[in-house]
């Protein structure tokens, strides 16, 4: 079972401890032990006290490093803030040996010394680099498929680059990663990585804090259902101004939460379980819309193959080959797959688009897995044909089958072209293995 020393900083136990309880409980149900570092003060934080002077600030960092040292097990940090400040310190005291000399001799007055034999990690790099998704998802009882997250990394938990390289500074992946493990869609959006601003509040610079938490509001309320962050000042920024926001009459709602929240969730545990009532942005729409789109894919799995569904939805390299798309610009085959997937059944079933697939198999011939977007389709057909949604030319036909057992009936142009007669028809055989058929289906 790998063991870690929480640092959870101060902004978590004091404000939001409904993150550290997320957090422990996640990680314990991952086979996680954590061990609480006694003795701990401010990580520190830069935006804050770096203005004090370096050696304070590096000082402070040791302080807490050398005690986690003692205590044996590498840091696990579940605040961007403390992991950037700690992380830093970290790698600035390995590469620079005069530095830690001087920081040791100040810490030596306490008995402590920092030798650089553990390491400083991030909650989501233990999550994605140590645990795995692979673990992650063995842990999943109810996943947010068919829900679109915006990832919130915040600054802190990549930058600087210099001394934090578990991911990519400016286009990470990692934490999209392990949304998406959860079954949600990691959104693209253009302020993905747009800082929150919160240092703007302890400058005296509010309003200016404010503007920068409403640019991504703004943007993320139109195209997710939700953020997903790490960090306890990003999360003031966007739970707390946003109800502030509210209160002033801005039409915003878009609820903020902790991955491991998230998590947690998707684990089975419940959100009175989590602490999630300590939202100021209540979460209570975003949750119901999890449960009803889950609900949703539970009875759509009984029809299709989800699994096979999503991948076509996510080529949709065929929708250009498509004939029908090509002189109907209006079908676009891959929107309608998407529409199912996102709770449209009912209202398709209802559509005339889905008669538009002939049926030619080109879609079949040009995939990877086979499957064609006409198989989609035949499905769909079926369930609107149960509820009387047909065409009325394809109903005509429908009932010429069932009543002779064939599309057409011959004529007397036969005798003009002096064909011989046609074999008998087996119609009223074929009608009664019909009607058998029909009363399985009914049992």
């Amino acid at each position: 079972m790998p063991e870690y020393t929480l640092f959870l900083g101060c902004i978590i136990p004091a404000r939001f401890p409904f993150m550290e309880k997320s957090t422990r409980l996640v990680l314990s149900k991952l086979g996680c032990v954590l061990h609480d570092l006694e003795g701990a003060t401010c990580c520190p934080t830069k935006s804050i006290i770096k203005p004090l002077g370096d050696l304070a600030w590096y000082v402070t960092a040791a302080r807490n490093l050398a005690l986690a040292e003692k205590a044996g097990h590498n840091l696990l940090v579940p605040c961007n803030g403390c992991y950037s400040t700690l992380k830093s310190v970290e790698v600035e005291l390995r590469i620079n040996p005069a530095l830690r000399g001087q920081v040791n001799n100040i810490l030596s007055s306490t008995g402590l010394e920092y030798k650089g034999t553990i390491q400083v990690k991030h909650l989501i790099e233990v999550l994605h680099d140590e645990i795995g998704i692979a673990k992650i998802k063995q842990q999943i009882k109810k996943p947010f498929e068919g829900m679109k997250l915006a990832a919130h990394a915040g600054c802190h938990m990549l930058r600087p680059s210099s001394s934090i390289f578990f991911d990519d500074p400016n286009k990470p992946k990692k934490f999209d990663a392990l949304i998406e493990a959860l079954g949600a869609k990691s959104i693209e959006y253009e302020t993905k990585m747009l800082c929150c601003g919160g240092s703007l509040n302890t400058a005296d610079e509010p309003d200016e804090a404010t503007a920068l938490a409403r640019m991504k509001l703004l943007e993320v309320t139109k195209k997710a259902d939700a953020i997903a962050l790490t960090c306890p000042s990003c999360f003031m920024q966007y739970d707390s101004k946003q109800y502030l926001m509210q209160k002033s009459g801005e039409k915003l709602h878009v609820p903020v939460l902790y991955y491991p929240e998230l998590l947690g969730l998707a684990m089975g545990f419940s959100p009175e379980e989590l602490g999630m009532g300590m939202h100021r942005i209540d979460a209570a729409e975003f949750l119901s819309k999890w449960d009803s789109q889950y609900n949703y894919l539970k009875s759509l799995k009984e029809i299709f193959d989800l699994g096979a569904v999503r991948k076509c939805y996510e080529c949709g390299a065929c929708v250009n080959d498509c004939p029908v798309a090509k002189i109907t610009p209006e079908f676009n085959p891959n929107e309608i797959i998407g529409r199912l997937l996102s709770g449209e059944l009912p209202a398709l079933i209802d559509s005339h688009s889905i008669w538009r697939c002939v049926d030619c198999y080109t879609c079949y011939e040009l995939c990877p897995q086979k499957m064609g977007m006409n198989k989609i389709f035949d499905k769909l057909k079926h369930l609107a044909l149960e509820k009387g949604k047909e065409p009325k030319g394809f109903a005509a036909s429908i009932e010429m089958f069932r009543k002779e057992g064939r599309l057409g009936e011959p004529t007397s142009v036969r005798k003009k072209l002096k064909l011989p007669e046609p074999p008998k028809s087996g119609g009223e055989e074929l009608k009664k293995l019909l009607e058998t058929i029909g009363e399985e289906n009914e049992v």
